[in-house]
């Protein structure tokens, strides 16, 4: 089985019985030379909970959404827990 949104893939890590997960997330590959950039998924970890999991998607869509900005710790913290809220929305739906 493998769970798959737009931006992440997540895949048991050993069999389809395993509690842990391997995920993949969405990542832009600048272009060098004059070709364009490009987006793949890119391996970010193995043998993860499903709640550090997603913790690690939450965290990297922050980043990834802020990537030139300083956020204060309280700012970034908000961000995370909203991330976090959508992704779990996504399982109670």
């Amino acid at each position: 089985m493998t769970i798959q949104e737009s931006d992440f893939i997540l895949t048991p890590s050993v069999n389809d019985a395993s509690n842990f997960w391997d995920l993949q997330l969405l990542v832009t590959i600048k272009g060098v030379k004059g070709k364009e950039d490009r987006q793949e998924f890119k391996q970010m970890g193995y043998g993860l909970t499903l709640s550090s999991a997603i913790r690690r998607i939450a965290n990297y869509r922050v980043m990834h959404n802020n990537p030139n900005e300083a956020l204060t710790m309280h700012s970034y913290l908000d961000k995370l827990k909203e991330q976090e809220d959508l992704l779990i929305k996504l399982v109670k739906v």
